[in-house]
């Protein structure tokens, strides 16, 4: 075996094993997919430390430390690294009280970098800054309190490949957006079906649209609903962007809309969007770290969806979550996603139908 792949080896095989652990018991229907071992972050963030030349930092430790080159980024990020140190030493207002630089990048090539400042932006910041944008080859956006400048564009174009499908999403600056296109490749074609069905799905925490692009072709109709402003602007630009008639959405948090469509609560918000017309064929769920709250969770098994599909980040909060569930749930399939190597953290699937 290689011996460059034995840290990457161990720790995937520890979390596999914590994984089917859990799941053994559950289904016989398990699936785990690895990482790839270098090159697979599409994202970056970093501290800035100005001394004679220009250094960017990470914590480690709770200690700041230089950072040249990460193996785990996208090449184009490590490319982009080097010429930034290179080209905001030769400038005045570009570097001036810049203390964070941010970068996205994209497996078809493009770049996009926020630059953020302690500083108003000015006519001589963007002078230099489309001067820096020419020579990285990548997008300049430029941040301070209440202000953005765009130098290019303010997002990168990742093509995700499901099955026989290719689904193409703008990831937006200041959008979250997944780490790892390669896993998310695998988690959209887990998630993907053979043919389109009559069903409804109601989709949970959509964030840019990534996965409601998906279900739109899966099913026959798609509630979408995110809490986030920007990622609701994006989501509505993505969807035309792969024009996505079949999908309506909404700006609600996922305890907002169970709360609706349990006719709990009305929302100016919902008034273009007939409930009574939906079908609790299917929830899609994809939460943050912390997971689905109690009170969501009750919400949820009152409404009785016959299935349920659940992504998550948190092992440690979908466990719990899914000791609730399946009162009223069995698994049917499960998988392990290994969205973030060299760490411990885990991407879990599991895909549940009503008792």
């Amino acid at each position: 075996m290689n011996k460059n792949r034995d840290p990457y080896t161990s720790q995937f095989n520890k979390k596999e094993s914590l994984f089917l652990s859990l799941f053994s018991k559950l289904t016989e229907n398990l699936d785990c997919y690895p990482s790839p071992i270098s090159n697979f972050r599409t994202r970056a963030e970093f501290g800035v430390c100005m001394e004679d030349s220009i250094n960017f930092t990470m914590v480690k430790n709770n200690q700041n430390i230089y950072i040249d080159k990460l193996h785990i980024c996208d090449e184009k990020i490590n490319q982009i690294i080097k010429l930034l140190k290179e080209n905001l030493i030769n400038g005045t207002e570009i570097k001036k009280k810049l203390f964070q630089v941010e970068i996205q990048v994209s497996r078809n090539g493009e770049g996009m970098v926020t630059l953020i400042y302690h500083k108003s932006l000015d006519s001589n910041w963007i002078y230099e800054a489309k001067i820096l944008s020419s020579k990285i080859e990548a997008s300049i956006i430029g941040r301070s309190k209440k202000q953005k400048l765009v130098i290019g564009k303010d997002f990168v174009t990742e093509t995700y490949t499901s099955k026989n499908q290719t689904i193409n999403i703008n990831l937006y600056e200041q959008c979250f957006s997944q780490p790892n296109p390669y896993i998310c490749d695998q988690m959209l074609t887990w998630i993907n079906e053979r043919k389109k069905s009559d069903l409804h799905v109601t989709e949970l925490h959509c964030g840019i649209g990534t996965f409601t692009t998906l279900l739109s072709k899966i099913y026959s109709t798609v509630l979408s609903t995110e809490n986030s402003r920007p990622s609701i602007k994006a989501l509505r630009k993505n969807l035309e962007f792969n024009r996505v008639q079949n999908v309506q959405f909404a700006r609600l948090s996922g305890l907002e809309t169970l709360e609706a469509l349990n006719k709990k609560r009305d929302f100016e918000r919902l008034r273009h969007i007939d409930l009574t017309s939906l079908k609790n064929d299917v929830l899609f769920l994809d939460p943050p770290r912390s997971g689905i709250d109690l009170m969501s969770l009750d919400l949820i098994k009152h409404l009785s969806f016959n299935k349920i599909i659940y992504l998550s980040c948190g092992f440690e909060s979908f466990k719990s979550n899914l000791k609730e569930l399946l009162t009223d749930y069995r698994v049917t399939k499960a998988a392990f996603f290994d969205q973030f190597p060299y760490t411990d953290l885990m991407e879990t699937g599991v895909i549940l139908k009503r008792l």
